[in-house]
């Protein structure tokens, strides 16, 4: 079995069943990594800039500086130097990174909000008793505060 939540695992049978739980769980989880992935892609993304900006301000202190406007001088001295491409390559490699990151976010991204869209338009599955139903808000109202994960609507 999967580990709950302290939060989830504390709610008793005036509020949720165990099914239940294992669903706000499950909501928890891909929440969880859905972040996993934008923080990877961040910090992929802020590799990729850093390095760049470092990189073209040395070829302009070192290369471009001196010269002269000569293009061909420029070119020849960018591409002379196995470093360069090495650099060219790390940053392309970064970027990639970043790429590939970001698709993975946006898959989990939509995995998470169709799970939090069906958990919202079955939510009378999910709170079946009356008494069950008057309590559902605090459960709602538990995940929006402790994960920050909305259930009253639909919308993002």
């Amino acid at each position: 079995m999967r580990k709950i939540d302290m939060q989830i695992a504390s709610l008793n049978r005036n509020y949720v069943d165990e099914p239940t739980k294992q669903v706000l769980q499950n909501l928890v989880n891909k929440k969880r990594k859905m972040e996993k992935y934008r923080q990877k892609r961040f910090s992929a993304q802020m590799f990729t800039f850093i390095t760049s900006i470092i990189f073209l301000l040395y070829i302009y202190f070192s290369i471009i500086k001196y010269s002269l406007g000569n293009i061909g001088f420029i070119i020849s001295s960018i591409l002379n130097d196995s470093l360069h491409i090495v650099v060219v390559l790390v940053i392309a490699g970064g970027y990639a990174t970043a790429l590939y990151f970001k698709k993975k976010e946006d898959k989990t991204e939509n995995e998470f909000h169709s799970l939090r869209c069906e958990v919202v338009r079955k939510s009378t599955d999910y709170w079946p008793q009356p008494e069950l139903w008057e309590r559902r808000h605090e459960v709602l109202q538990m995940m929006k505060k402790e994960f920050d994960i909305n259930l009253f609507q639909e919308s993002k």
